[in-house]
């Protein structure tokens, strides 16, 4: 499906696309952004889910997400997980705001905002209206999350195109189960990491090593992007210890053992 979209996406007579930036209010206390690239031709076809990789957000597919619509003549929707990119829990304060409260950034939160994330707004079920399927693309960490919420969703999926997926995701590290508040030495573990990991050097070196072509890729303009949104919030430490700590996904969670 997506090699199809961008070879289509070349073509002159392709529908032109447009992109908006929107935000969801998550069980109240989160503010989710994403963004939707709407084809300017009305169409029937399955909207497609881009999931992207970790440390980012949706403006990681800018360069792709209309040229996609534009191929298909789908609702392409690129979404932020919660503590990452722009989606925040309301006022957070570093772990300690009653919205961040036995909140825990691991990838069976992720899993459920992504699953509720299609059914509330991507394709919300309409009282005698077939259910529609949408098409998930994972990179990455986003790879691991599609085929999670394949087997948690089988019915509102059509199909999952996996762009290096990770296979793995959580280290179960003692003393703490990631959620917040969370105690005081692991925080200050992963407040230190944080600020290591987002320096802008360090950005740039991981991008330089990521990207084959690092010159024709423009690397130093999404790494400020990078960069940017790690200063939005006032959760970014107190949600990279929480990830750090967090165990695997839950097997049960995403279908059982039998079919993921």
């Amino acid at each position: 499906f997506l090699p199809m979209a961008l070879a289509m996406a070349t073509s002159q007579s392709a529908p032109a696309a447009t992109v908006s930036s929107h935000h969801w209010i998550r069980k109240g206390t989160q503010r989710i952004a994403y963004e939707v690239a709407v084809p300017t031709t009305d169409t029937a076809v399955d909207p497609v889910v881009l999931l992207n990789g970790f440390g980012v957000g949706s403006f990681f597919w800018e360069r792709n997400i209309c040229d996609i619509a534009r191929g298909t003549g789908a609702k392409i929707y690129g979404v932020d997980y919660i503590g990452q990119g722009g989606s925040w829990p309301l006022d957070c304060n570093d772990g300690g705001a009653p919205s961040e409260q036995n909140l825990r950034y691991s990838i069976d939160e992720w899993a459920d905002q992504i699953s509720e994330f299609i059914e509330a707004v991507v394709v919300p079920q309409q009282q005698g209206v077939e259910c529609r399927q949408v098409h998930l693309v994972g990179n990455s960490v986003g790879g691991l999350l599609a085929t999670m919420l394949a087997a948690r969703l089988p019915s509102r999926v059509r199909s999952v195109c996996l762009l290096n997926p990770t296979p793995v995701w959580g280290s179960d590290l003692p003393l703490w189960d990631g959620r917040l508040p969370g105690p005081a030495i692991p925080r200050a573990i992963g407040r230190w990491a944080y600020d290591r990991l987002r320096d802008p050097a360090n950005i740039m070196a991981l991008l330089e090593k990521t990207y084959a072509r690092p010159a024709e890729s423009n690397i130093r303009e999404l790494g400020e992007k990078i960069r940017a949104v790690t200063d939005e919030s006032e959760g970014g430490h107190a949600a990279f210890a929480s990830i750090m700590w967090c165990p695997p996904y839950n097997k049960e969670l995403a279908g059982g053992a039998s079919n993921f």
